[in-house]
């Protein structure tokens, strides 16, 4: 989760007591099971989280008696206890990563979940969505839109046709934010009309 701050493997391998641990460990029992061995030394190293995926899709050599399904064991005290949702994602609970782990694309049920999952992330580190530059860029885009759509709302339910034509789009924003009601709405218009402020002093 902070891969900027945390002490992380190069190519040879993690080093225990020179690495930091993940944050989580995501074990896939397709043909396996992880619990026969694997788990334990999990359990042993210190590692604080461990999913165990048993994919939805069948596999002939998978080993008796595992069904589809997620199970978090989380570290508490040295051994694993087995959790309903997971410490690291806060909130995100062993159904729904089953489910999205086996979703041949994101469902829009999903998309919520990690969007709810995000912002308990967000309020725990006290980050928030504007603090990944791509997805601040983002953000601003679909604002820029918003306030386009908004503006060609307003021009097409308060003017006329053709009124006040080269008006801007601020300029339009600042009339009816400064307006107390439609008459000044419209007295401010025509006084755009009359003496438009981006013409002053051309």
């Amino acid at each position: 989760l902070h891969p900027r701050r945390s002490r992380l493997p190069a190519d040879a391998g993690m080093v225990l007591g020179e690495h930091d641990f993940p944050d989580v460990v995501v074990e896939i029992d397709h043909t396996t099971d992880v619990r026969r061995g694997k788990l334990r030394l999990y359990e042993d190293w210190g590692f604080p989280e461990v999913w165990v995926e048993v994919p939805d899709r069948y596999s002939p050599s998978r080993p008796a008696r595992r069904r589809p399904g997620l199970t978090i064991h989380r570290l508490e005290n040295g051994a694993y206890r087995t959790a309903g949702e997971s410490r690291a994602f806060t909130g995100w609970t062993a159904e729904e990563i089953h489910t999205a782990l086996n979703e041949p694309s994101l469902s829009a049920a999903t998309v919520r979940i990690l969007d709810r999952v995000g912002r308990a992330l967000g309020e725990r580190e006290g980050t928030g969505p504007d603090d990944l530059p791509w997805l601040r860029r983002h953000r601003e885009e679909a604002r820029t839109e918003g306030r386009a759509e908004i503006v060609d709302a307003i021009r097409r339910k308060l003017l006329a046709p053709g009124e006040v034509p080269d008006i801007s789009d601020e300029e339009l924003l600042d009339a009816l934010l400064e307006s107390r009601d439609q008459a000044a709405f419209r007295a401010r218009l025509d006084r755009l009309r009359r003496w438009p402020p981006h013409r002053i002093g051309a």
